[in-house]
């Protein structure tokens, strides 16, 4: 349907009314109708109690009193509330008619066998009649009573009611969609304000909102709706932008040092040994490129939900021993030592494959960050059912810890060591852990270490 929002509500709301004005004008009407009926039919049964009390028969007839009923004026006249009569026997041979019937007969139906009311026309005037069978003595019907009166009146009447009512209904109905058009006009004014508005907001004054309405209603809500994606399209945008500049800070450092090594070495001719010293180094910043590449490689496929999770039992502790035992040689260099504190029956339901990265990640953390001599703790907790890995390094002070899963965030202490990484890490574990609905928090004191608490739901 190719209709406005306005025009719409205008014909939706048109024919409700509508509706609802068309029964109650039927109604109107069919109760006038009935009514009028009612009374012509009340007014021949009266006529027909006075008659059938002047009426005699004798077998098969039918005889007639000479009476005053039959000279009344209402049985003679035929222009003013005229009242026709009319007896026929089973022979259908008239016996009686009243004279203001003249040369007419009312048509009449011998089968019936109780009172029954129809509509006739004589000399083009409309007649309500009543045909009453006659019974004797016997229960036998031997001829018919009919009477007629006119329903001109009646007629008249209903005719001019329909009328006013269809003319009332139709002027009612344009009256009406020009009012609720209006009203629709004026309730959707703050809409089309909201329209006009928020098509100026482009990527250049994301940071715009809408104006909120005064009444909290409908509209105030769709404006707060519409104020809350512009937040999280500013946020993502803002994202987007810090990500690029992030990425490309990260790439521009290992390729400008590429770039200064290949430059140093084409100014002169060096020995092979200088040769295979500079290749080292620019071994080292490709490999660190070709990290770089590979995470951000990771979290785009997370971010795309191309990878699926798929859950089954595993045995926590030796998913553990078998990463630490992977990072045996970092961690016997920084002189560390690792306590392992997880039952042999400890079973979580994750993704096998995930579950290591996520440990993986934390458990290089943990090495990386740590002080020498530092321990390393991985305990799990049968309550809460969460695994701990902690260590006793530089920590993340209170101000950096919101930001701490944000790509390529790196906290100020671990830039100024000269750490390694490129601040992906984490976030990817927090992408890993959602995908699986693990719960992942932590705890750190600067300078004393930090704690990566993960919890296992069912």
């Amino acid at each position: 349907m190719k209709l406005s929002f306005k025009k719409r509500i205008a014909l939706y709301n048109l024919t409700a009314i509508a509706s609802l004005t068309a029964i109650a004008f039927v109604a109107i009407y069919a109760v006038v109708y009935y009514t009028s009926y009612q009374h012509l039919d009340n007014d021949i049964a009266t006529e027909k109690e006075e008659v059938f009390n002047n009426l005699d028969w004798k077998g098969n007839d039918i005889l007639m009193n000479k009476m005053p009923e039959w000279e009344e004026a209402e049985h003679k006249q035929l222009e003013v509330n005229p009242t026709f009569l009319q007896i026929v026997d089973l022979n259908e041979h008239t016996i009686f008619k009243s004279a203001n019937l003249q040369e007419n007969h009312f048509l009449f139906n011998p089968n019936i066998e109780k009172t029954t009311f129809y509509n006739s026309i004589i000399n083009k005037q409309r007649i309500r009649q009543g045909q009453f069978p006659i019974f004797n003595e016997n229960n036998k019907i031997i001829g018919h009573l009919t009477i007629g009166v006119s329903q001109q009146e009646s007629f008249n009447v209903l005719h001019n009611l329909l009328l006013v009512l269809c003319l009332t209904y139709v002027i009612m109905l344009g009256t009406l969609y020009a009012i609720i058009s209006f009203v629709a006009s004026k309730a959707i004014a703050p809409v089309n304000e909201l329209i006009h508005i928020a098509s100026k907001i482009n990527e250049t004054n994301i940071n715009s909102r809408l104006p909120l309405p005064e009444n909290e209603d409908e509209i105030h809500k769709l404006a707060t709706t519409i104020n809350e994606l512009l937040n999280r399209l500013d946020y993502s945008i803002h994202q987007q932008k810090q990500f690029t500049a992030d990425a490309s800070h990260e790439m521009h450092t290992p390729l400008t040092a590429i770039k200064g090594t290949i430059e140093v070495l084409l100014r002169r001719k060096r020995t092979p040994e200088q040769y295979e010293s500079k290749m080292k180094e620019v071994l080292v910043q490709t490999d660190r490129l070709s990290h770089l590449f590979d995470q951000l490689l990771q979290l785009a496929r997370l971010e795309s939900n191309i990878i699926l999770a798929k859950k089954e039992n595993i045995v926590l502790k030796d998913i553990v021993e078998k990463i630490i035992n992977t990072h045996h040689t970092s961690i016997n260099n920084n002189n560390n030592k690792v306590q392992v504190s997880i039952p042999q029956n400890c079973i979580v339901k994750a993704d096998a494959g995930l579950l290591e990265r996520i440990l993986n990640n934390l458990i290089i953390n943990a090495i990386k960050y740590n002080h020498p001599n530092g321990n390393i703790f991985c305990e799990w907790n049968d309550k809460s059912k969460s695994l701990t890995i902690k260590d006793e390094g530089i920590g993340i002070s209170k101000k950096q810890l919101p930001y701490l899963f944000n790509r390529f965030f790196r906290a100020d202490n671990s830039r100024s060591s000269h750490i390694s990484g490129n601040g992906l890490g984490l976030s990817i574990v927090k992408r890993l852990c959602d995908l699986q609905n693990i719960k992942i928090t932590i705890e750190s004191i600067e300078n004393k270490g930090s704690s990566f608490i993960i919890t296992f739901t069912s």
